[in-house]
């Protein structure tokens, strides 16, 4: 129940039910998803060590709200990170792991196309969570995946927009390509260049959110 209910929690955070800056009140939880109080302490330390949530003095749990020059922050890191395990990876690849991640690439795709935002959000870490993990360094790839999660709560913010939609999609086929080519090269670019919309996109969405905020004080 306590891993089932985290993710619950991380999923309303992810696609906005919860959105930055949003107080998350224990009583509100337990109704909401049925739970004891416990269970949601829990799951709110959990969240806490990964980052998603704060924990504050006298006001309780609220949804992490990054700077834009945070989140840059973190998407240079993980450009350290992913290009670092891209140039490592073994290969060629045997096979069964080109299938593997052909088959995550479609069933992203078909996701999207069917209008499933959670079955997108979870096909998208299992496809990074494939490839970053054949780098052949276990901690480097847990790495990738922590640093990763530290912007679970800004990675939906365009899984409505059909164009950036059809890049992404694009952009795990270049991944897939290069490592069927076994061209290292080109995996490394591909990884770099898959990178840099999200902090872009976040900025412009943070900027639009202060501006209304200002405007309502």
């Amino acid at each position: 129940m306590n891993a089932e209910l985290e993710q619950w929690i991380e999923d309303d955070i992810v696609f906005g039910f919860y959105p930055p800056g949003s107080r998350l009140i224990e009583d509100r939880l337990i109704e909401r998803y049925s739970a004891s109080r416990h269970a949601v302490r829990a799951a709110l330390v959990a969240l806490e060590n990964r980052h998603l949530i704060v924990r504050l003095p006298n006001r309780g749990a609220q949804v992490i709200e990054m700077t834009p020059e945070e989140v840059e922050e973190i998407y240079e890191a993980r450009m350290v990170l992913e290009t670092a395990a891209a140039a490592r990876t073994p290969l060629p690849l045997e096979p069964s792991h080109i299938a593997a991640l052909e088959d995550l690439c479609r069933r992203h795709a078909a996701a999207y196309e069917a209008g499933d935002p959670q079955a997108v959000f979870s096909l998208n870490l299992e496809f990074h969570r494939l490839h970053y993990g054949l780098c052949g360094n276990a901690t480097l790839a847990q790495m990738i995946e922590d640093t990763s999660r530290r912007v679970q709560s800004i990675r939906a913010v365009k899984y409505d927009d059909d164009a950036h939609m059809r890049i992404v999609i694009e952009q795990h086929w270049a991944i897939i390509e290069a490592l069927r080519n076994s061209d290292r090269t080109a995996y490394v670019q591909a990884v770099s260049a898959h990178l840099p919309a999200s902090a872009e996109e976040y900025r412009k969405v943070y900027d639009r959110r202060h501006r209304h905020n200002a405007r309502l004080a």
